[in-house]
């Protein structure tokens, strides 16, 4: 089970396939196991060696409990510290929610280290009012632990099945606010303009974070990137495995033709 150190922080990876490298970073509550269920990693590893990463905070990956510990800096430091401990200069990215955040971080950080950044269910701009209350509210959940997102599913009258109760018992909360707490958003459009190497941007165009029409004002002010957004889909579209792979394999090729 391999780790790398990060400042003494543990961060677990695991490897699939031979080729050309891509980083697979998950979201926010989730796991290296986000690029399993949709079968990401049988579709692309027969041609590209996949470096999965649990997030710190996650997974098998150390867990924290200082805020000071989670800035995007220290977090985007981190995919790093893998590349190295595995002697990889430079690889594709790929993250989804919080692992594309990830990816806008390197994108500011280690762009130099990369190949092309694909980044899902996220977008550039910094956070406006609207969305730091947003921010804060959850921030109150996570801090309240898993009973508060229990009580979250009771007021909406949604059940709750033994795997839900089961998965949302599994995580350190304290570390997730720790992580959420932290300096982990940042405005990167400035950091995409100046990007030298290819980046494919995709949404659902119901996210529930509103992240479509920001998508669509990036790429009025970032020419150098590709946005693909998916009718009737919200933040969950990275589970659609037959939208979404066709975009990034397509991407991919070009790249090979450049």
């Amino acid at each position: 089970m391999p780790f790398a150190n990060n400042e003494g922080v543990k961060i677990h990876y695991k490897i699939e396939g031979e080729g050309t490298p891509i980083v697979l970073q998950h979201g926010f509550m989730a796991s290296m196991e986000e690029w399993y269920i949709p079968d990401y990693v049988d579709a692309l590893k027969l041609e590209y060696q996949l470096i999965l990463i649990d997030l710190r905070g996650h997974g098998l990956s150390d867990k924290p409990h200082k805020t000071e510990s989670y800035t995007l800096k220290i977090i985007a430091s981190d995919v790093i510290a893998v590349m190295d401990d595995l002697k990889i200069e430079k690889a594709h990215f790929w993250g989804y929610s919080m692992g594309g955040n990830v990816g806008l971080g390197l994108t500011k950080f280690y762009a130099d280290r990369f190949l092309s950044f694909i980044l899902g269910g996220i977008t550039p701009q910094g956070i406006d009012k609207e969305m730091e209350e947003r921010l804060k509210i959850f921030l109150k959940k996570l801090q309240g632990g898993a009973e508060a997102f229990f009580s979250g599913f009771r007021e909406r009258d949604i059940e709750i099945t033994k795997e839900t109760e089961e998965y949302f018992t599994s995580f350190d909360y304290e570390a997730l606010a720790a992580f959420w707490g932290g300096d982990i958003f940042y405005d990167s459009v400035e950091s995409l303009q100046q990007l030298k190497v290819p980046c494919l941007l995709y949404v659902g165009e119901e996210d529930e974070w509103g992240h479509y029409p920001r998508a669509k004002a990036a790429a009025r002010i970032i020419p150098n990137i590709d946005v693909v957004s998916f009718i009737d889909e919200g933040h969950g579209v990275h589970e659609q495995k037959e939208l979404v792979l066709p975009h990034i394999i397509e991407f991919l090729e070009e790249i090979k033709k450049t």
